[in-house]
């Protein structure tokens, strides 16, 4: 990962509008996407970015005001299996690693709602 979650984080929040990406993986070819071992793999390298995020926002906005391994309808985005939502600048920032389905790319991202 090479983005700084903080900077994004920045640039959203004085935007007032959007997503910023912070990991992608696409996958190769169908193979790859259904290689399940793989993905529980690709799921973990994820989750620790994931926490390594956390920890920076938490240190720059404080602790989530929620935290959670599922979809939330806060977040506008399906597949979403680890999340954190600080309150920051009168917005909702979250940070997720979501994945919708076998094929699609599996995405840590910040993203910043009203």
């Amino acid at each position: 990962m090479e983005k700084s979650s903080v900077e994004v984080a920045k640039r959203l929040l004085s935007s007032g509008v959007g997503f910023g990406d912070l990991r992608v993986h696409q996958f190769k070819h169908d193979l790859e996407a259904h290689d399940d071992n793989a993905i529980a793999r690709l799921y973990a390298e994820f989750v620790s970015d994931f926490e390594r995020v956390q920890a920076d926002l938490s240190e720059c906005y404080g602790e989530p005001v929620s935290l959670g391994i599922e979809n939330d309808k806060r977040i506008p985005l399906g597949g979403v299996f680890r999340f954190a939502i600080w309150q920051a600048e009168g917005q909702l920032l979250y940070a997720v690693v979501a994945h919708e389905d076998r094929g699609c790319p599996v995405l840590l991202l910040l993203g910043i709602t009203k």
